[in-house]
């Protein structure tokens, strides 16, 4: 009964909402009648006009209002038509040429796009936001001190995403699904956080001996007899597991799941030249990484790494290895079996692998774990306190109910609460306890109705009562906070919000300061990044193994890390927009730098290191992550790589391309071996490809001296065909007529034009916070953020606080 009362709650507080969405406002542009009225009444009318409809199809009745919801369909359709040759047919005299369609279709294209902007961004009295996955596990963690797996098999459905951006309003809808999904997670951390029976702390920590499936129970306890037992150790050779149970905990410890601490004391040897041994420990049933580090430790001064991690209840089983290639690792050549392994010094099996040369040098990187230890669960005493505050301590008090739940409502909703708001949730506690069940079992019942309701799940803006475009003290809270944090706010901004401080802006900016002050703000160099730039494309085509044998997921976990770390450090250091279009810098990790061909990095944290010209390397545009990302796991994707240009560096989008395009095919055996470029030239030869291709194939074209995974060639590796592999040519000449020889010089004409790309910077970092789409009545104040930012000489962090004191931050 509790649970179908819950259910009901749940479907109630959340059915019949709407959500509104974003846009990108274009330039000011020449009108219908200038545009497209002239060419459709010299090339289409009189085949689709009054006088003759073929197909039934007319094109003098379409409004020309083209973004509207009543005409855009039949708008494509021409966009279509045109983009294939189609219309004009080939016998209409005095046909138009392939320019002057792809002009229409360009114009046709944008409109189109502003309107969907338009209709996503409309604001009702009432907007509603929903909190992506990422907000909500952060939320719910703050709220209870509850770690939950939104990405765990079972965990939250994966949310939509607009160009990348997977915050805005209107694309995150809710379906049946999602309130199952929502149901389900708030029941375990519910569970998690106020357990039938908790279980104690505890420390087990698991030897050698009892991490591999070594020697018998009667050599054991030959080695213990012996005072040898504690000596064994484990030595991991190259791609080495620990595999199933024998890394974790026992069962009971993981029973009601929580917050663990994993210390391992590891030695690591790394050959001269190699790469260091890679330590990851991996839960197999959640599918989830909880810990890697390169280990760098002499055999006889071990270091102890320790971690904290968050683990759901139940069993799992963890895979404890040495995450590096190297030779065979065949149980005959390596394991160490029933002959215990001590040390190097004593040596290894005659048949086994050698792991190190006869002077003792390491010949593989290889690791050697002595224990691994688990404490937990851990509950601090603030997560403690935090829980206590919502639940009472005396059976049948239905004052301390009432009491304990409003504040649960109050932190949940992120706002103040009404009586009125909070009767539902006590009149289902209360009813619980009539029923039987304890005040702790009712008050559950209550708290999930709560995490089950619109005002937990969404960011909820305006009020339909009192109709106004300005956000409250409460909203600016909830938007700043879920801008540069990804989650609620704390004590400090709420009791300010209580106090109506925070629309003033001397108040606001102090607030901004302390927030990007505190280590929750590496969220923001997470997730914003993370959606301008469309980094979930990354990994989505795995390179092929047999084509780049050295890519793997510590490279691609390495490659995310430097867009991050390198966001982070233009933030921190307050540093110009110019650095993400050019820099003589970068930021990297010894997995990087082995990628980049860098030597002297050893220490296993992204670090800032200078670029020399040789690197061939800077900005955003030359970082591995973004050339792979506009990749497809085989070849590089020039067309790919000028598309991600002009939406993240110049904020358009292109015109959708013909149907029916044939693709690159490979290069034939019996055939020369010819460059991508070379085969993009084809395209070319087709007058309704060559005038988009055009524009695009320079921008990606520019970046042809990288590989799929980014790495530096000078020429193109073409697997099949005769002769020698072609040169490189990333030279080209931009729509301007401004011409450049390769990535350098491309990134210098950027550079050219970095009010441009300030513009850019600015409405993605405003879509992003505004959790909207940017429209053509954004157009003043993005201006006016855009022009104090080059006062500002396009300083990064100075930007973000002109952005946030905006008015435009401030207003629905």
């Amino acid at each position: 009964m509790i649970r179908q009362l819950a259910h009901t709650t749940a479907w109630t507080l959340i059915i019949g909402l709407w959500l509104p969405t974003l846009v990108v406002a274009e330039p000011a542009h020449r009108p219908f009648s200038e545009e497209i009225g002239p060419f459709m009444q010299k090339h289409c009318v009189h085949c689709h006009g009054p006088e003759s409809q073929e197909g039934d199809f007319r094109v003098d009745t379409l409004s020309e209002d083209v973004g509207a919801a009543n005409s855009v369909n039949r708008w494509l359709e021409v966009i279509e038509k045109i983009n294939n040759g189609e219309m004009p047919p080939e016998d209409e005299p005095n046909r138009p040429t392939a320019e002057q369609g792809a002009v229409v279709v360009e114009w046709l294209a944008a409109r189109i796009e502003e309107g969907r902007s338009a209709r996503m961004a409309k604001r009702q009295p009432v907007s509603f936001h929903r909190l992506t996955r990422v907000e909500y596990a952060n939320t719910v963690e703050d709220l209870l001190g509850v770690r939950f797996g939104v990405a765990d098999p079972g965990g939250l459905n994966e949310d939509a995403e607009y160009h990348g951006f997977d915050r805005i309003g209107s694309v995150l809808s809710l379906s049946a699904s999602h309130v199952e999904k929502y149901y389900a997670a708030a029941e375990a951390i519910l569970d998690e956080a106020y357990p039938d029976k908790p279980i104690e702390k505890s420390v087990v920590r698991k030897v050698a001996l009892d991490l591999q499936g070594g020697p018998s129970s009667e050599q054991r306890q030959q080695l213990e007899e012996q005072g040898l037992a504690d000596k064994v150790r484990v030595d991991m050779w190259p791609g080495h597991q620990l595999r199933g149970g024998r890394p974790g905990p026992g069962n009971d410890m993981v029973k009601n799941g929580g917050y663990f601490k994993v210390r391992i004391q590891v030695s690591g040897m790394k050959p001269p030249g190699g790469r260091a041994p890679h330590l990851t420990f991996y839960a197999e049933k959640i599918d989830r990484l909880l810990f890697e580090q390169d280990i760098l430790a002499p055999e006889d001064k071990p270091t102890i790494v320790e971690f904290t991690c968050h683990l759901p209840p139940g069993t799992t089983t963890f895979d404890v290895t040495n995450d590096v290639p190297g030779p065979s690792n065949l149980p005959r050549s390596g394991r160490s079996g029933a002959i215990p392994f001590f040390s190097l010094k004593q040596g290894r099996i005659p048949w086994q692998i050698k792991l190190t040369d006869e002077e003792g040098v390491p010949l593989y990187p290889f690791l050697i774990i002595d224990w691994i230890e688990w404490e937990g669960p851990i509950i601090t005493d603030e997560v403690q306190a935090k829980r206590a505050r919502y639940m009472p301590t005396e059976e049948g008090n239905l004052d301390q109910v009432r009491q304990c739940l409003t504040r649960f409502c109050e932190d949940a909703f992120r706002r103040p609460v009404s009586e009125r708001e909070t009767h539902r949730y006590v009149a289902i506690a209360s009813q619980q306890i009539e029923s039987g069940a304890s005040a702790k079992a009712a008050v559950k019942t209550a708290m999930l109705a709560v995490m089950c309701s619109k005002d937990f799940l969404f960011l909820v803006e305006g009020d339909s009562a009192q109709p106004t475009d300005s956000l409250n003290d409460f909203e600016i809270a909830n938007r700043l906070s879920y801008m540069l944090w990804s989650t609620m706010p704390d004590e400090e901004l709420i009791a300010l919000a209580h106090e109506g401080k925070l629309q003033d802006k001397a108040i606001l900016k102090q607030q901004l300061d302390r927030m990007l002050a505190d280590p929750r703000a590496a969220k923001f160099s997470v997730e914003f990044p993370r959606q301008w730039l469309q980094m979930h494309k990354l990994g989505m085509f795995p390179p092929d193994q047999n084509l780049y044998p050295e890519y793997d997921p510590h490279l691609e976990r390495s490659m995310r890390g430097e867009t991050t770390a390198f966001f982070q450090e233009v933030l921190d250091q307050n540093l110009s927009l110019r650095e993400f279009l050019d820099s003589d810098w970068t930021m990297v990790n010894p997995r990087l730098a082995m990628h980049y061909n860098m030597d002297g990095i050893d220490q296993d944290k992204f670090q800032r290191v200078p670029l020399a010209e040789a690197d061939h390397r800077g900005g955003l545009l030359t970082q591995a992550a973004i050339l792979s990302l506009t990749s497809d796991g085989t070849r590089h994707r020039p067309v790919h790589r000028g598309v991600w240009v002009m939406e993240s560096i110049f904020g358009k989008s292109p015109p959708p391309p013909p149907a029916n395009v044939d693709p690159i095919e490979p290069n034939p055996v019996d055939s020369p071996k010819a460059t991508i470029r070379m085969k993009l030239e084809a395209h070319k030869h087709d007058p309704n490809c060559a005038a988009c291709h055009r524009k695009i194939d320079p921008l990606g074209l520019a970046f042809d001296n990288f590989n799929a995974i980014g790495q530096w060639r000078t020429e193109e590796v073409v697997p099949s065909g005769t002769g020698a592999n072609p040169k490189v040519d990333p030279s080209g000449v931009l729509p301007d007529g401004r011409e450049f020889a390769g990535p350098q010089q491309f990134r210098q004409l950027l550079l050219a034009n970095v009010d441009d790309f300030n513009h850019t910077f600015i409405k993605k970092l405003a879509t992003y916070s505004l959790r909207r789409t940017m429209t053509i009545d954004d157009r003043e104040d993005l201006e006016a953020i855009a022009v104090q930012s080059r006062a500002d000489e396009y300083r990064v962090r100075d930007l973000v606080e002109t952005f946030v004191l905006s008015d435009l931050f401030q207003r629905r």
